[in-house]
């Protein structure tokens, strides 16, 4: 019988998961080269996302723990193994809302630091902190590694309320800026986080800070990149094949489809999301692991509150420098998106010229897993007074578009609408557009939206094998209005050699009882 493969499913120190025959990526040379190379580092990667992991191995590789190591990468490169003092914070233990908060579970790991230092410190968690970098370089003679996991986590807990997160930026300016400050007593510093907070001191105050988020070299060093995925884990695939009964070919097909295609880099290697990759192993089935291990309440508090157009978020455009930053949430949520892991590089567009170095790139959803959860997440927020569709035949909802009866689509919808609540929005319009994407992204049907033409922009399109569907929805007006407006700005024409049958359908929308009240159908073709 074959040897059981172990998972490290939950487990993110280092030393466990070797110690006790885990199947483990080797990252080690990376790290090596990361260290040899930089003194300030900071890395933002998606929530489990092996950043936890990451950190765990450095912390174990600074305190010089040449044994754990034996057989990986790095062993065969380090020669000095030397042990240093290493600082370890993470701050993404429970919900701090105010900087007393903050301040008990920073001060928590300090006294922790004492204790296994065997020092003493006195004043505020600043103040402590920066006694305890000087005073274990003193005592030992070498300098101090410090290591902070998830540093922006209670800022991002607060991210729909200003005020608050303003406090708490004050108080984390006093916790950071202390690395600055001690600079002379100090090996090496690594921040990992989810977003980048470009305000936030710990970034404008360390000037030798070297963000390695978007560069080729360590795309892969979270996450699993395709050749990892193939060297580590082709046993992995035979023994889920045989349980589930598919072939080695196929799993290979659906482990890619479902868990692939992050990209946080100009480079050709795609990254599998390893929590998804690992659960989906352990369990011996596919699932929507990721996702459903943390709920996005801040993204659902952004989308609901700004007028997001939600269709335009695959094939997004946007510059390195503005995914870098999450400052301008308000306007925009696609950089958040971005570095939250719902939406990833998809390709890389060329260079402007003229000495221009702004890279720009376009972004879509990583995988099947990501897509699909993060339409049905908005649909239980947007339909609450349903399930999301649920309560509808999904089947018949999909055959009446596919086999091209676009009256039984309507009452469907009809219906939808009405069983929804009728909280205000600032925009209607948009939020009636995000409710049709949303519904129709949940039944896997292709949808654009505000589709460019000639003569203007087309609401809402739907594309089937055999059908094309051409809505304008006009809001507090008439049906006849909004087809009107699709035979005068010639919505229709670029579909005039298409072969399929073409609808084209006029919509009015009541926002005070929010109903879709009234429709016309006609066929262009």
């Amino acid at each position: 019988m074959a040897k059981r493969i172990k998972y490290p499913v939950g487990i993110q120190t280092f030393s466990e998961i070797i110690s006790k025959g885990y199947i483990y990526v080797d990252k080690t040379e990376l790290i090596y080269d990361l260290v040899k190379d930089s003194k300030y580092v900071f890395l933002s990667r998606p929530r489990r996302f092996g950043k936890s992991l990451l950190m765990s191995t450095l912390e174990a590789y600074f305190k010089g723990k040449k044994d754990i190591f034996k057989g990986l990468k790095i062993a065969e490169l380090e020669s000095e193994w030397v042990s240093y003092p290493v600082f370890r914070f993470d701050m993404s233990g429970g919900h701090l809302e105010t900087p007393e908060d903050l301040k008990l579970h920073i001060e928590s790991y300090l006294n922790f630091i004492e204790k296994e230092n065997g020092l003493q410190s006195h004043g505020s968690f600043a103040i402590k902190f920066r006694e305890l970098i000087i005073d274990a370089y003193h005592k030992t003679g070498r300098q101090i590694v410090i290591l902070i996991d998830e540093y922006d986590k209670p800022m991002l807990d607060l991210l729909h309320d200003k005020e608050k997160q303003e406090t708490m930026r004050e108080a984390l300016r006093g916790f950071y800026s202390v690395i600055k400050a001690c600079d002379e007593y100090i090996k090496f510093a690594m921040l990992t986080g989810i977003t980048k907070f470009g305000k936030v001191s710990v970034f404008s105050g360390i000037n030798n800070l070297r963000d390695i988020s978007m560069l080729p070299k360590y795309n892969g060093i979270c996450g699993i990149t395709d050749k990892e995925f193939h060297e580590y884990f082709s046993d992995s695939i035979a023994r889920f094949a045989e349980e589930n009964c598919i072939s080695s070919e196929e799993t290979w097909k659906i482990f890619k489809i479902m868990y692939d295609g992050y990209h946080f880099a100009d480079a050709k290697e795609f990254v599998y999301n390893p929590f998804s990759v690992l659960n989906a192993f352990n369990d011996g089935r596919i699932g929507s692991y990721w996702y459903m291990s943390g709920s996005p309440s801040y993204l659902i508090k952004l989308i609901e509150k700004h007028p997001y157009r939600l269709n335009d978020l695959e094939g997004a455009v946007r510059s390195e420098i503005e995914l870098s930053d999450i400052a301008n949430f308000d306007e925009d949520i696609v950089p958040l998106l971005y570095q939250s892991g719902y939406l990833t590089i998809k390709e890389v567009l060329p260079s402007l010229g003229f000495g221009s170095s702004t890279t720009e790139y376009v972004l879509g959803f990583p995988n099947n897993e990501v897509n699909a959860a993060f339409w049905e997440s908005l649909s239980k927020r947007f339909f609450r007074g349903i399930n999301g569709v649920s309560a509808f035949n999904l089947r018949k909802i999909v055959k009446d578009i596919n086999e091209g009866r676009p009256e039984d689509f309507m009452l469907s919808m009809k219906s939808l609408f009405a069983d929804t609540n009728s909280e205000p929005e600032k925009d209607k319009e948009i939020h009636f557009q995000n409710m049709m994407a949303i519904a129709c992204k949940m039944l896997g049907l292709a949808v654009r939206t505000e589709v460019h033409s000639a003569a203007g922009r087309c609401d809402f399109q739907i594309l089937t094998n055999d059908f094309v569907y051409i809505f304008e929805f006009k809001i507090n007006s008439t049906p006849e209005e909004a087809l009107q407006q699709i035979y005068e700005k010639g919505y229709a024409i670029p579909f005039e050699a298409d072969s399929r049958t073409i609808f084209l359908i006029g919509a009015n929308y009541i926002t005070k009882t929010r109903t879709l009240e009234s429709w016309i159908i006609r066929k262009f073709k």
